[in-house]
């Protein structure tokens, strides 16, 4: 997933910026890759199939070889209309690889494809390109090699396709049957974020970003500087952000004896290129922000080694595997297009500068046992057990690159150099363990009894004080300096104390603020599941289960410490039904835990740092930082309902459908704010297969998916101490007596409320009709609304001298956001509430996909293949509304830089040549 293969991330071609025209590798450039490339395996399980990538394959290849082989008539033996034990028509599988011999005593099957494809329409469209690389040009489609030597039953099996584009794959097996074998894997993947990006810069792809004209810092106002934005964001032609992953590696299998194997892999994964990114300055929210692209050069390396056991009573598997990423830019400096006033004795803020993701280290150690007890009623044992570690220590940055960056007076402290960090780099670490086990038996014929036990434990090792120990000032620059977070004192200021929480708290200084975050949190926590089931067969074909099971959670600073989740699931299977299958199954789970501390993190802002404010006029809202009915979801008391069912009936011999339902509801009790209400999510399939003859066959499925969630919260006021509040009538708050204006509309007064320094806490933090800070007639909420639908309908015919497979799919989604307000508890005009309604326009996402393939046989060794796809995607997001048009709507500095997804209408034509090798 990158952006441009050219080396050159300033040159210009179909990528736009991001990259140029390469001609298409040749059949020697093929010949190349298989030698130096494949060299890719699975990762982190044992068994062969483990891993990533293990499957291969592009948009015309999504089976990583020929789609177009012809079928086996007489299906291997199969009896014609054959079913499945899940009552599912049997599919004709692929004439099997005919082999010939050379003159070597290899046996020799294969093919290739090769030719030519075609682009038309809207093909590129960042949606239609997304994941593929449907370009025109040559085309080595796919190939595929197989090679056996029975004298010695060596194997050698190579296949590939997509030769030269971004979406290349190849992949190389070798080995002796039985005995070992190498795998190995190369591909590519591409990811187009946007094909409407303006670019204010030159370096995409690069660790800085220099502007293109535009001043760094902005010229001498909000509006001139937006005028500039603007203006030089509409001549400048749209350009691609996108990356490209490229992937390879290689893993070993080799049996030792009849009972031990060993294998090993290492795989390496490159991405490079550039996606949508973000820049504010200023506090808070700061200003309205720019869109920036961020570059991206990210290396990945996976290895894993193992050891396998196993004999008729036992089997074991010993591996350790680590995964080491490098981000190859280590900062990403971007000139800043936006003015911003000048701050922190900082005149001027010409760039900006981002610590991007760090390099970090993963390892991990696991054992799994697994044991056959015939004489404990038949009964099976296995367990796992596993250790890891994450760990990284980046070189941390300044708050600010600029030298003469200064704070409430105090000179001298060197904000913009190491030493002004209570260290200098993360030391960061989780460790965690795992062990599970399970025992299953058979106490009698018909009954199954299993009983399960997971321990999981995180343990976080991150400790970080935000203070800078040249000053002894807590609290960072924020936004490079535009703005700040600091709790500043002459006390604390003074060598014996600076940076020492204790000496600090013993002062008995009340912080200037009681919400600057100056310690990292460590969260961690230990989960345990405990979990019996059994099930019991009714009759040959009828069968009914049952589980429990107990999930606990231990939770460190988290505002629940203890969570305990319920959960009970019943299940029916019945085969005997006349021509059918059903299953069902019930899920009811119910979470409760220990009482919900609404902010348990004062240990870790500035609150800590000393007694809470008593003086008139302190803002008592900086040390309030939720209220206390706010919720998460994760914690929060839950009750969740999930009904399955699925039903596979055969219509008649030759057809087969297949139905299924879910659906899920989860319950939010006791969370007021935060997500609550009823959160649904159902869904409905129905399936068809008709396969009347070997020559022929059809297929229908339909989807549909509908969810819903609904969330509420509190716009917070202000919590003044030494404030009388006035609540009115028409649910606003206020410390001032009423307007005429107020007076005139109706308007009283219906209670008061004095906030003092005993009581602010209490009276604040509280969501109440008569709350300063949360009263309930601010509140708010919200709902999301989707619905989901898909429809797949193909087929394919064989006739006398073709084969025709025809399939079209139709998806569409949309979301509906809804709300609800008091506008005049909040303070909005009515002329705002009318831009404003009750929700957005909704989204949608539309594509249809039409594609088939005619494939004439020449010959024995030579067919022509005839592909031809035609797409039309459709989307509507508000988000993009009028941004080609102006990328600066406002006056707060937001700019806009992409334009978004935009319609398409494409279509791809192959013309194709298939060689029986």
């Amino acid at each position: 997933m990158t952006i441009a293969r050219d080396t050159n991330p300033l040159s210009s071609g179909r990528n736009g910026c991001m990259g140029a025209i390469r001609p298409r590798l040749k059949l020697l450039a093929l010949i190349a890759s298989l030698t130096v490339a494949p060299f890719a395996v699975s990762h982190a399980r044992a068994e062969s199939g483990a891993g990533v990538d293990t499957s291969l394959g592009n948009a015309l290849n999504p089976a990583g070889t020929s789609s177009t082989k012809e079928q086996d008539p007489v299906r291997l033996g199969i009896q014609e209309f054959s079913r499945s034990p899940t009552g599912f028509l049997v599919t004709r599988p692929n004439l099997p690889e005919v082999f010939t011999n050379n003159d070597f005593g290899w046996l020799r099957s294969g093919s290739i494809e090769v030719g030519g494809l075609g682009v038309g329409g809207d093909w590129r469209a960042a949606k239609f390109r997304e994941y593929k690389d449907l370009d025109r040009g040559g085309y080595l489609n796919n190939f595929a090699l197989q090679l056996e030597r029975p004298d010695g039953a060596y194997f050698v099996d190579a296949h590939g396709g997509g030769a030269g584009r971004d979406d290349q794959y190849y992949g190389l097996s070798f080995g002796r049957y039985n005995d070992w074998k190498v795998k190995s894997f190369y591909n590519e993947i591409p990811h187009v974020f946007t094909t409407t990006y303006r670019s204010l810069w030159r370096g995409v792809g690069t660790d800085t970003l220099v502007l293109n004209g535009l001043p760094p810092g902005g010229k001498s106002s909000v509006a001139t500087t937006e005028i500039d934005i603007g203006n030089a964001a509409l001549q400048t032609p749209y350009s691609t952000l996108s990356i490209i992953r490229k992937k390879g590696g290689v893993r070993f299998d080799m049996k030792l004896s009849e009972n031990w194997n060993v294998f090993a892999g290492y795989s390496s994964e490159k991405r490079k290129g550039a996606r949508p990114f973000g820049l504010v300055s200023g506090g808070g929210g700061g200003t309205g922000g720019v869109e920036t692209p961020e570059s991206i050069d990210y290396d990945t390396h996976d290895f894993l080694a193992g050891l396998q056991f196993s004999d008729t009573l036992n089997s074991l598997n010993l591996s350790v595997a680590s995964s080491l990423f490098r981000n190859n830019i280590n900062t990403l400096t971007i000139d800043n297009p936006l003015f911003q006033t000048p701050a922190n004795n900082i005149p001027l803020f010409p760039r900006a500068v981002f610590d991007l993701y760090p390099n970090n280290d993963f390892y991990n150690a696991k054992a799994e046992v697994a044991r056959s007890l015939p004489s404990l009623y038949r009964g099976h044992f296995t367990a796992l057990v596993s250790a890891s570690r994450s760990k990284q220590n980046d070189n941390l940055i300044p708050s600010t690159p600029y030298a003469g960056a200064a704070i409430n007076g105090v000179t001298g402290g060197n904000w913009n150099t190491l030493s002004s960090l209570s260290r200098q780099t993360a030391g960061a670490r989780i460790d965690s363990t795992l062990a599970d086990f399970t025992l299953a038996l058979k106490p009698a014929s018909g009954f199954d009894l299993k009983g399960k036990v997971r321990l999981y434990e995180t343990r976080n090792g991150l400790e970080y004080l935000a203070c800078n120990p040249l000053t002894g000032q807590w609290g960072r620059f924020i936004n490079d300096g535009s703005a700040d977070a600091i709790v500043n004192t002459a006390a604390y200021l003074a060598p014996g104390v600076r940076c020492n929480l204790a000496a600090t708290a013993a002062l008995g200084v009340v912080p200037g603020a009681g919400d600057v975050n100056i310690r990292g949190i460590p969260f961690e926590y230990r989960q345990r599941n405990y979990t019996l089931g059994a099930d019991y067969r009714l009759g040959k074909a009828t069968s009914i289960g049952a589980s429990y099971e107990r999930e606990e959670f231990d939770r460190a600073y988290r505002e629940r410490a203890t969570t305990n989740e319920d959960k009970i699931k019943l299940n029916y299977v019945n085969r005997a039904l006349e021509a059918g299958t059903l299953r069902i199954s019930f899920e009811s789970d119910r979470r409760r835990g220990s009482a919900y501390l609404a902010d348990p993190y004062g240990n870790f802002y500035s609150a800590s740092l000393g007694p809470l404010p008593t003086a008139a006029f302190t803002p008592g809202e900086l040390w309030i930082r939720t209220s206390d009915l706010q919720r998460k979801y994760d914690l929060a008391d839950r009750d969740q309902r999930v009904l399955n069912a699925r039903f596979n009936v055969a219509l008649a011999d030759d057809i087969d459908m297949g139905m299924s339902l879910q659906a899920k509801d989860l319950k939010y009790p006791d969370s007021r704010y935060g997500r609550n209400d009823h959160q649904r999510l159902d869904s409905a399939n129905m399936e068809v297969n008709w396969q009347p003859n070997t020559n022929s066959g059809l297929y229908g499925s339909v989807s549909y998916q509908a969810g819903n969630m609904h969330q509420a919260g509190l716009q917070p006021t202000d919590c003044t101490i030494g404030v009388t509040y006035n609540f009115l009538s028409n649910g606003s708050v206020q410390s001032n007596p009423l307007t005429p204006s107020q007076i005139a509309s109706g308007v009283t007064i219906i209670a008061t409320r004095a906030v003092l320094a005993a009581n602010f806490q209490s009276l604040c933090g509280t969501v109440s009709p008569t709350s300063p800070l949360y009263p309930t007639s601010r509140a708010w909420e919200i709902s999301h609304r989707d619905k989901n639908h898909a429809v797949a309908v193909g087929g394919h015919y064989n006739f006398p001298k073709a084969r025709l497979d025809v399939n079209y799919t139709l998806a569409q989604a949309t979301t509906a956001i809804r709300y609800a307000f008091n506008a005049a508890a909040l303070g909005i005009s009515a002329a705002e509430v009318a831009l404003i309604g009750a929700g957005f326009p909704d989204l949608t996402f539309r594509t249809s996909t039409l594609e088939s393939n005619l494939v004439v046989p020449f010959s024995s060794k030579l067919s022509l293949r005839l592909f031809y796809r035609f797409e039309i995607g459709r989307i509507r997001d508000w988000h993009y509304d009028g941004v080609a048009q102006n990328p600066t709507p406002n006056s707060s500095q937001s700019v806009f830089l992409d334009s978004g997804p935009q319609n398409y209408k494409a279509n791809a034509l192959g013309v194709f040549l298939i060689f029986a090798l």
